[in-house]
């Protein structure tokens, strides 16, 4: 997780983060759960860091930014993505947006495991590093059919290929282009509906994380 929102940790039935030189770190009996902070790099490090660790599988949980209003997709929405273009440097998207990115993909196995349990739509993310750019670049998005966008996905699933561990990713979505951006408060109604859904996503992962005779479908809608 790039970013811990609050009341995560007592969903996902983890009592303490231990703090490292990098990462902060924490486990239930199940699962651990590393705190990378918001960096394609730091986050990307973090995978390579477990290639020789009896790690399997990983799953990167956090929040997107919708880049169109959908009905099927909205503030506090479940996004999975598929497939990410990676626009990780801030000079190629300031000076020379228009050259193809590359692209990188979950596993898809373990996406399908992971959509089993958890409601959520998939979608085509970028990664980019500009918040302000992210904006600027709005239209060429579109163009590429990108629905979501984050700034630690595509350095996810590229080092997790490295590293011989299946990834897939789970955003929640904070915002959206236009009509709701990351700068403007969301109204209380919002701020509740985005809260209820990262505390009922954290309680589905940690089922899905948990024995598989102890699984339960729940749905976050």
């Amino acid at each position: 997780m790039p970013l811990i929102p609050k009341g995560s940790l007592e969903e996902l039935k983890i009592s303490k983060l231990f703090p490292g030189k990098l990462y902060s770190c924490g486990n239930n009996d199940d699962f651990s759960l590393i705190h990378t902070g918001m960096h394609a790099g730091l986050l990307g490090d973090a995978v390579l860091y477990l290639k020789d660790s009896p790690c399997e599988k990983i799953i990167l949980f956090g929040s997107c930014g919708l880049v169109s209003k959908k009905n099927s997709l909205a503030i506090g929405s479940l996004a999975t993505p598929f497939k990410c273009y990676s626009w990780e440097s801030f000079s190629d998207l300031l000076l020379d947006p228009d050259n193809e990115p590359r692209n990188f993909f979950a596993d898809r196995d373990f996406l399908n495991d992971l959509l089993d349990a958890i409601q959520a739509q998939e979608a085509v993310c970028a990664s980019v590093s500009s918040l302000k750019l992210e904006e600027e670049r709005l239209k060429i998005l579109k163009n590429k059919g990108i629905e979501v966008v984050d700034m630690e996905c595509s350095a996810f699933f590229s080092a997790s290929e490295s590293a011989g561990i299946k990834a897939a990713a789970l955003f929640y979505i904070s915002d959206i282009f236009a009509k709701k951006p990351f700068y403007l408060d969301l109204n209380p109604a919002l701020k509740i509906k985005l809260s209820l859904s990262i505390k009922k996503t954290c309680n589905l992962l940690r089922v899905f994380l948990g024995p598989p005779n102890n699984h339960t479908i729940l749905r976050v809608k």
